[in-house]
């Protein structure tokens, strides 16, 4: 993680769609953010790889640093190659995101992966939020608006 951090650095002040951005150049593989319905008993998010694009759903009504580190668990997933089962028919895939097709949806959401897999993209989620507000000074002096102010809430909450 740090080896990808040195080529695709954090942006400051932090801006998840921009990190999402410099990781698809530096790939040269496109990666769509999807916001679905959350409900309690069901993944906050999960991540399909397609032939030419990978996919993230994550939670749309939860805070956008809860959002960010959702995207930053599955982003883990991807870029550790971890594999699962789907456990979703069409039908739960169509009712779980009604404005995206279920064949897009039949195997995105639910996953099973081991404990270890768990494990890996849960650590490598929060390195990667502890780099993006690591230093309080590195946010712009002064910067404001509500990616400043929850670079500077995470970063408290990090220590």
């Amino acid at each position: 993680m740090r080896d990808l951090l040195r080529h695709v650095p954090a942006p400051r002040p932090w801006s998840m769609n921009a990190w999402i951005d410099r990781l698809e150049r530096h790939r040269g593989r496109d990666i769509d953010l999807v916001a679905v319905d959350y409900a309690p008993g069901q993944p906050s998010g999960a991540w399909q790889r397609h032939d030419d694009f990978d996919l993230v759903a994550y939670a749309a009504g939860t805070s956008s640093l809860h959002q960010d580190h959702i995207i930053a668990h599955e982003i883990a997933h991807l870029l550790c190659d971890h594999r699962g089962e789907c456990v979703l028919t069409d039908a739960e895939a169509a009712r779980l995101a009604p404005d995206l097709s279920a064949h897009l949806l039949s195997h995105l959401l639910t996953r099973v992966t081991t404990n270890s897999d768990e494990y890996e993209a849960e650590l490598i989620a929060v390195f990667l939020m502890s780099a993006a507000t690591e230093d309080g000074a590195r946010l712009r002096p002064g910067a404001s608006g509500p990616a400043a102010d929850r670079a500077r809430r995470f970063a408290s909450l990090l220590g």
